[in-house]
């Protein structure tokens, strides 16, 4: 009997372990490589094409900041975020304390993000479900600076 509960109790752990959602290691420092644009039933990938960006983001403990600069024919602009994060499997939340686009600061952005090797894609906005806007979204894409 008592080695039936042994086995009962190291199968109900084996289960609890696999059948809970890991999250995403994406601390770090990664690079912008691209950028879409989705509108309606429209698609168009910003960067690399008609702007020009330099971006860098940076996810440690529950910290994020990013710092760019966009070029977009002969207008440069510097952008730049801080802020907080929680990530439980591939749902994210963003809450921008500090942001360049004053619309979106003091608020917190639904996101996904998907790991394919170095490769980080985060989509946002999202709904509760994980569903994008559908009047507009965007997908980043970014590789991980190797130290």
């Amino acid at each position: 009997m008592k080695t039936k509960l042994i086995y009962f109790l190291l199968i109900a752990f084996t289960i609890s372990v696999y059948s809970q959602k890991k999250s995403l290691n994406i601390e770090g420092t990664w690079k912008l490589v691209q950028t879409q644009t989705l509108t309606g039933t429209k698609s168009v990938i910003d960067f690399p094409g008609k702007t020009v960006v330099d971006q860098t983001k940076i996810w440690s403990g529950n910290n994020f900041m990013f710092v760019a600069r966009v070029k977009t024919d002969t207008i440069v602009e510097n952008m730049y975020g801080v802020g907080t994060y929680k990530l439980q499997g591939n749902r994210y939340e963003e809450y921008l304390k500090i942001i360049s686009y004053k619309p979106w600061e003091g608020k917190t952005i639904l996101m996904t993000i998907e790991m394919k090797n170095d490769t980080l894609i985060q989509t946002y906005p999202v709904d509760n479900n994980g569903q994008i806007d559908k009047n507009w979204a965007a997908i980043e894409k970014y590789i991980k600076i190797k130290n």
